[in-house]
């Protein structure tokens, strides 16, 4: 036989023991009892001569000693006040902030972005960097010359002089945000007091309704079970599961022959029931909360309103005290309508659960999905039916 292959020399290795950590591999772990009849009851891993240097080169972790040789921004002769980590994060963050520190306290006086706001993601981002007691206290006891300091320790003390600096950003992201989320809302609840409005005028759905009593009422008896006088909505999703002897007919199929026989017009019951023929979003439960949520926005606006009140005549701030107090009153004035249809959608919803005889407590969104699955089944198989009735002429 050939002589064997002779093994590649191997990578220049360091010990197994080193003192710089690494990023983790996060294995999805073959289970113990599988290993042995696999490829990994007889893997060579542990032979395997591993280039340790260039590993270690690529995948150690930064640590904060790391982090100052890497940082060339600061010089060695130069004390940095903040948190070195935090220093060299806030300082990337500088270098693409447009706004110097002479001019950040004036841009937290203008609300909006396009008024020569700051930008909603620059707020985000600084809002990160929102100093901490212990960081207000060591800058406000800095007795040096503030050229002395670096531009990230500059910036920082300037915004330790801020006040109520992170409740500021956050006015500005709420009053920004308000409005959006009203909006959203708006379609949520005029689809809910639609929905409600025709499940209460629909005729057509109660017939069927009464159609399909009649025909389970009949099979029930003959299976030795009492009549009832009404069923619960839930059972409609249980129409699609009783087959007959074939086994694509079901109770659904039974329902759409009945109705085609004695009442063909209820088949467009459907086009009484528009709002139901995508699948239902959010529950009304859930838009009354979204509502009260809204309400609370509002309401933190106003304290904040209180908290910046100007105690003195500086223009700027008189500008955007009036501003502030103009949108809190067009929100007020939205929120007082959004609130009128909620109390109308409750109302709409009560009536259709009394209709239907369904406990007060029902969700709407389950509710509305049965209804919504029954009306796509319902029309799928009525359809089909037709089909078939069309091709055997």
């Amino acid at each position: 036989p050939p002589p064997p292959i002779p093994l590649p020399p191997p990578f220049p290795c360091k010990g197994s023991e080193t003192s710089v950590k690494t990023k983790v591999l996060h294995w999805e772990v073959v289970a113990p009892e599988k290993i042995p009849k696999s490829i990994w009851g007889h893997s060579n891993s542990t032979k395997v001569q591993l280039n340790s240097v260039r590993l270690l080169d690529q995948f150690a972790i930064q640590d904060t000693i790391a982090l100052k040789i890497i940082v060339n921004d600061f010089s060695p002769h130069q004390q940095i006040l903040l948190n070195q980590k935090v220093a060299h994060n806030f300082n990337i963050f500088l270098k693409s902030f447009p706004v110097k520190a002479t001019e950040l306290n004036g841009k937290l006086l203008i609300l909006q972005e396009e008024n020569g706001g700051l930008t909603d993601e620059h707020i985000t981002s600084l809002s990160r960097y929102v100093p901490t007691p212990d960081d207000v206290e060591k800058y406000k006891s800095y007795s040096g010359r503030h050229s002395d300091l670096h531009i990230v320790d500059q910036y920082m003390m300037t915004m330790c002089h801020i006040t109520y600096l992170r409740q500021r950003l956050d006015l500005i992201v709420t009053v920004r945000e308000l409005p959006v989320s009203m909006r959203n809302l708006q379609p949520l609840l005029n689809h809910k007091i639609k929905a409600c409005s025709q499940l209460l005028e629909s005729r057509m759905f109660v017939s069927v309704l009464g159609h399909l009593l009649a025909i389970g009422n009949f099979l029930n008896e003959n299976a030795r079970k009492e009549k009832i006088k009404g069923f619960r909505l839930s059972s409609l999703t249980k129409l699609v599961e009783i087959r007959g002897k074939d086994r694509t007919f079901t109770v659904l199929h039974a329902l759409i022959e009945q109705i085609m026989l004695q009442e063909p017009a209820l088949t467009t019951f459907t086009q009484e029931l528009t709002e139901f023929e995508a699948v239902p979003g959010a529950s009304i439960k859930g838009l009354i909360a979204e509502v009260d949520v809204l309400k609370n926005q509002l309401e933190k606006i106003n304290q904040y309103k209180k908290i910046f009140k100007s105690k003195n005549k500086v223009n700027a701030d008189r500008e955007f005290y009036k501003e502030l107090k103009s949108l809190i009153q067009k929100y007020e004035a939205e929120l007082i309508q959004l609130s009128k249809q909620c109390d109308e959608m409750k109302k709409l919803y009560s009536d259709v659960l009394v209709k239907f005889g369904e406990p007060q407590n029902q969700d709407s969104q389950e509710m509305f999905g049965w209804i919504s699955s029954f009306i796509n089944d319902f029309s799928k198989a009525c359809a089909d039916k037709k089909a078939l009735q069309t091709g055997n002429r």
